[in-house]
């Protein structure tokens, strides 16, 4: 596996504000090959940062992906399969 790969490509973020130690704790999780407390960490990130790093982690290596998230392919809003769902109510509101 690309542990020190993945470990260094998430170091590159060390220098953002505010969530460079976040960054920096996941990668070296990583490199001490703890993916499982890596997992849970970035699960317990906010929004912006925690999808940041999975896309990383995803593109660097996704056999990582798969053993840390159980997925190797990163779907965000707007992608083909995320368009929503209409209900009948928001139909009616569209055709007045």
């Amino acid at each position: 596996m690309k542990l020190k790969t993945v470990r260094n490509k998430l170091l590159e973020f060390k220098n953002t504000p505010f969530d460079g130690q976040d960054y920096e704790t996941a990668a070296h999780l990583i490199a001490g090959n703890q993916l499982i407390a890596a997992a849970n960490f970035i699960d317990s990130l906010d929004t912006i940062v925690r999808d940041t790093m999975k896309i990383v982690i995803m593109n660097n290596c996704p056999k990582i992906s798969y053993e840390m998230f159980g997925v190797t392919e990163f779907k965000t809003y707007g992608d083909e399969e995320d368009q929503g769902v209409w209900s009948e109510f928001a139909e009616e509101g569209l055709v007045q």
